[in-house]
């Protein structure tokens, strides 16, 4: 395939940047001439389903099998931990074109997070089914754990409750970091939260 000019969009400390279209992937093919073909990547959605879900069961079931919160811990922390590997570098790349690092600029010192989505027709490329699967995980998992930390400080299990800070905080990191390489993801999120200005203020006038 071949590789386009990245283009850079400069936002203060953030960087965007356009990705050229070069992952590697088994496509799949269409009966109709005017549909694009799609890369589906199995393995990968596969992958990151399980990572998500395994620390969740693993959190609801321990106490089943040990009493010890020191492996508890360690486990939950090496699951939640391998997740957020996987979904920053494999996930979001695969599934929806889209990627976002940190890197410290050597001349300045200054710390810059880099935003990078594929162009316009390589989001073409992108299964509908994968990417819905992958941003419903993105949203749905943070909230199961504030679920699991509000619950936690509610029974004052404090050091379960340190366990799902730790998961919260890596999950939203992901979340926030795909959030602003995707244009059209700050738009739903845009247009939601101005729909629900809009119905809270017109509320009592109606």
């Amino acid at each position: 395939e071949e590789e386009e000019e990245e283009e850079e969009e400069e936002e203060g400390c953030f960087v965007v940047t356009k990705m050229a279209n070069t992952t590697t992937t088994t496509t799949t093919t269409t009966t109709n001439p005017d549909e694009v073909e799609t890369t589906k990547h199995p393995t990968a959605v596969m992958v990151h389903v399980v990572f998500k879900c395994s620390a969740i069961v693993v959190y609801l079931t321990c106490n089943w099998f040990s009493n010890d919160f020191v492996i508890i811990f360690v486990l939950l922390t090496l699951l939640l931990t391998i997740d957020f590997w996987w979904t920053k570098n494999v996930s979001g790349r695969l599934l929806v074109g889209l990627r976002y690092w940190n890197e410290v600029d050597e001349s300045t010192g200054e710390s810059k997070w880099q935003f990078e989505s594929r162009d316009a027709e390589g989001m073409r490329l992108v299964d509908a089914t994968e990417k819905r699967i992958f941003w419903w995980t993105i949203y749905g998992a943070p909230l199961v754990w504030v679920l699991f930390l509000t619950t936690s400080l509610t029974k004052l299990n404090f050091n379960y409750a340190l366990v799902c800070l730790m998961a919260v905080g890596m999950l939203m990191t992901n979340t926030l970091g795909y959030m602003k390489c995707s244009k059209d993801q700050r738009e739903q999120i845009s247009g939601l939260a101005q729909r629900g200005v809009l119905s809270f203020i017109t509320r009592g006038y109606l």
